[in-house]
């Protein structure tokens, strides 16, 4: 009986292993460069969101301030800051409605006490990355635990 005796045979399977541990490696890097690349949309989101929502406050601050007397200072619905009903010559304020840019849909409106829409804010129930640096009147967005508590209002 002949028996093959290699010198490197208790070595057996050792390329196999570190091809699997390369592999191991290789899917650990992609993790992790997936996990960067979600969460620099969600920062950037949520930039868009602190933009077009103070876009919409500034929208109601101007619409309240050019309220002619005896109407109502807050304007019905969004679509009203398009095309302000007030007056007869075509006034906008915002130049379309902009969508929600943590969800794609339409911003949830905040009701003003006397009627109409005072502001605006996210559907969205995630948990914001951004929890310092906000600028001044929107340190409270530092304490919220979702987009829904972003909440972008005029008050005079």
């Amino acid at each position: 009986m002949v028996r093959f005796c290699t010198r490197h045979g208790h070595q057996r399977g050792a390329a196999y292993f570190w091809a699997l541990m390369l592999v191991l490696c290789i899917s650990l890097g992609i993790g992790r460069l997936l996990n960067n690349v979600v969460k620099t949309n969600q920062r950037a989101r949520e930039a868009d969101l602190l933009y077009i929502g103070n876009l919409y406050k500034d929208a109601i601050r101007q619409y309240t301030q050019s309220t002619p007397d005896g109407t109502m200072p807050y304007p019905e619905q969004l679509e009203d800051l398009l095309h302000d009903p007030r007056y007869p010559v075509t006034r906008r304020y915002l130049r379309r409605l902009y969508p929600d840019p943590i969800t794609g849909s339409s911003f949830a409106t905040i009701p003003a006490p006397g009627g109409g829409v005072k502001g605006v804010h996210s559907v969205s129930t995630r948990a914001p990355v951004k929890v310092a640096g906000f600028p001044p009147g929107e340190e409270a967005f530092a304490t919220a635990r979702s987009y829904q508590q972003w909440e972008f209002s005029y008050t005079p």
